[in-house]
């Protein structure tokens, strides 16, 4: 039996938060723009519904290069460009999933349900 999940204004603020970014925060990034307007708010919170958040589908876990999870409340299949020097995490277009299967040569048998692909390397910012 599943077991019912209870209404959270503290998960709603930090999916409204994720929704209304483009940076692709980590925990500790959701916590430090959140924890002014709500001193009650806990990092194990944040860390608890991102988890949450994530298993519902509704965001999405991008690792990148410092080995730092970073978050996306966009789930259609996409790509990231990650900057191994600043560590920003930019969304690249929307994939084809059939054409990612095609290109990593991903066997007939096995059933794709969603694809994770990452670029990385010095962000046109970092350059300059």
């Amino acid at each position: 039996m599943e077991k019912k999940l209870r209404h959270s204004k503290q998960r709603d603020m930090i999916y409204n938060y994720l929704v209304s970014t483009k940076e692709h925060p980590s925990a500790d990034m959701v916590y430090d723009h959140l924890r002014p307007d709500n001193p009650n708010l806990s990092l194990g919170t944040v860390y608890r519904n991102l988890k949450l958040l994530e298993e519902m589908g509704m965001i999405r876990k991008v690792s990148t290069v410092q080995n730092v999870e970073r978050y996306d409340a966009c789930c259609s299949d996409h790509a990231h460009f990650v900057c191994q020097k600043c560590g920003c995490v930019k969304d690249l277009n929307v994939l084809n999933t059939q054409a990612g299967r095609e290109a990593c040569d991903v066997p007939e048998e096995d059933q794709v349900m969603w694809m994770n692909v990452i670029f990385g390397g010095i962000c046109s910012a970092c350059q300059n």
